[in-house]
């Protein structure tokens, strides 16, 4: 066992090895004969020896792995595994079958720097890999290869809020490293009334500016030129206002180019943008694949190019499109726009995968990852959590939270090893709230005044917030709101994106900062806020965050003023 576990993975050197082995005491594992003992075998029928016999021994051999520098987590496997020749008076830890064993050693082989040399202090991470969505991803995969063929052009993802259909999306980011792909995300919002086509323009100028700077042949770099002038002819310049890095792809001077006349710009625009994604993906160096996510939030414009871009990519097999959305909030308004435009994607060339909540199996997948313990010690506590959170990843991730910084869930010393132990009788006997969102309300009540106004003003302006909008309502506040945010961040709540933005960490802790707050008082927020971002927007010409300011004046409602001359101004703004 040792043998093949210390060459095969070079734990150790051949020259320690020898010191190793040519020592019978320390190879010499108590009274357990491994070669008489088969898959099923249960090691508590073996016969029960003296305690303290069995400690001694254990001790002994534990000690000398150690002092060979064996790492301690392979130490605390032999532990285990000399512990169940204990019987009925064995640990809970003990091995209970060689197929056990052999998981652990696999865990071991496939991710040491989790399982076998994780020395240091247990920490409560969410890695980014997917538990339980094996056949989910399997099916991406597979309508990525139809794409090939021209018999797919993508897939939707379905499933309520905190299933991880996000989560699903992006590894495909890992599907093939050898392949030169190149993926664009984004993400719509339903506080942020963006813009109408920004998240898609964000998406196709980020690519217009990727293939500028990825490109290095000339030869291509006027091909794809000649091909988009000659497309898009003198509407380039309409389209320049949507994808400003155009300019780095056109050597036409869009400061001096009138658009030509169009009896409908809408679906000009329409026809502009699939032009530009066919012409830049017939030149890319690789495949494209296009990410949405949020689709339930989308606007009517944007529903429409999506419809339009995935019309004109069918026989496009460089280019693959992932779609998510909450189909359960799609259901609640039937005859809405996004509703009609999903009924419409099921007769499209797309796959569709919905996800449910995950098993047992997959709950515990995800504990283990998140505990760095192996899956036959956070079996029980995984079902606990699986009942609790009805198999919603998302759930069982903030439960986990809650219950390490109510002290359920804390470090425990087990011989040289710190890992994380719990009391099942405890957690059993907690009366937790069967709703998310009553949970991160409740542990976002927990923080200092300060903290808990940063979440509430961030909740009001969407998933996302710019640090143009931190700067102005820092000033209006009078408060550091970036220092506050930054707190905020350290706490898990949002996230620091490129030094440049805000992001909520999800949705649902968006929604739950947002909900912290009464009806009266967000729609007091939003206008205030409103009104604040419209004085800086027309004081420096900014129309972006015009229409942000509009937007959150919007939402606050008229009847909020009682000044006549700013209903006056709001009214001449919409």
């Amino acid at each position: 066992f040792v043998e093949l576990f210390a060459f095969g993975n070079h734990i150790v050197d051949e020259d320690t090895f020898e010191r190793f082995r040519s020592d019978r005491n320390t190879l010499s594992f108590g009274d357990i004969n491994l070669g008489g003992i088969s898959h099923k075998t249960d090691f508590s029928r073996h016969k029960k020896h003296s305690s303290d016999h069995h400690n001694n021994i254990a001790s002994e051999i534990v000690n000398k792995l150690a002092l060979l520098g064996i790492p301690r987590a392979l130490c605390a496997l032999l532990e285990d595994l000399l512990e169940c020749n204990q019987g009925e008076f064995r640990r809970d830890d003990a091995y209970v079958s060689l197929e056990d064993l052999y998981s652990d050693l696999q865990l071991m082989i496939k991710e040491p720097s989790k399982f076998l040399y994780n020395e240091q202090e247990p920490q409560l991470l969410m890695s980014d890999k997917i538990h339980g969505r094996d056949e989910e991803f399997a099916n991406i995969r597979e309508a990525y290869k139809l794409r090939a063929n021209g018999d797919c052009v993508g897939v939707v993802i379905t499933g309520e809020a905190g299933v991880g259909k996000s989560r699903l999306a992006k590894t495909f980011e890992t599907f093939d490293e050898k392949e030169n792909r190149s993926i664009f995300i984004g993400k719509f919002d339903q506080i942020n009334d963006i813009k109408p086509l920004s998240v898609i323009a964000t998406v196709i100028n980020d690519l217009c500016k990727k293939f500028a700077e990825d490109v290095r042949s000339l030869r291509v770099k006027q091909s794809a030129a000649l091909d988009l002038e000659n497309a898009l002819g003198s509407q380039a310049a309409l389209l320049s206002n949507f994808l400003p890095s155009l300019s780095d792809l056109m050597t036409l001077d869009f400061t001096r180019s009138t658009p030509s006349y169009c009896t409908d710009t809408a679906e000009s625009v329409r026809f502009l943008f699939c032009k530009t994604l066919q012409i830049l993906s017939f030149y890319s160096p690789g495949p494209i694949t296009i990410l949405l996510d949020d689709v339930q939030w989308a606007d009517p414009s944007s529903l429409l190019l999506i419809t339009s871009l995935l019309e004109s990519s069918k026989e496009n097999k460089c280019v693959f499109f992932l779609f998510c959305i909450r189909d359960n909030e799609i259901q609640r308004s039937p005859n809405s726009p996004v509703f009609n435009w999903y009924q419409s994607t099921l007769k499209m060339p797309l796959k569709h995968i919905t996800l449910a909540n995950l098993n047992e199996e997959g709950v515990n997948s995800l504990v283990s990852d998140t505990l760095c313990l192996f899956p036959r010690l956070t079996r029980h506590l995984s079902q606990v959590l699986h009942h609790r959170a009805l198999g919603n990843p998302f759930f069982v991730w903030q439960l986990l939270d809650t219950l390490q910084k109510e002290g359920y869930l804390y470090h425990s010393l087990r011989g040289t090893v710190k890992r994380w132990a719990w009391d099942m009788d405890k957690i059993n006997s907690l009366r937790i709230s069967d709703s998310v969102l009553a949970l991160l309300m409740r542990e976002m009540n927990k923080l200092p005044d300060d903290l808990k106004m940063g979440l509430e003003v961030a909740s009001c302006m969407g998933a996302t917030v710019s640090m143009d909008i931190v700067r102005i309502l820092s000033f209006h506040l009078q408060i550091d709101l970036s220092a506050i945010l930054d707190s905020v961040t350290g706490k898990g709540f949002m996230d620091r994106i490129e030094t440049s933005n805000y992001r909520f960490s999800h949705d649902r802790v968006q929604q739950a900062a947002y909900e912290m707050m009464s009806d009266e008082r967000r729609r007091e927020n939003h206008m205030a806020f409103g009104l604040a971002i419209c004085s800086h927007a027309l004081e420096n010409g900014n129309d972006e965050l015009l229409f942000t300011s509009v937007n959150q004046i919007n939402r606050g409602g008229h009847d909020v003023l009682s000044d006549p001359c700013k209903k006056a101004m709001i009214a001449a703004l919409n």
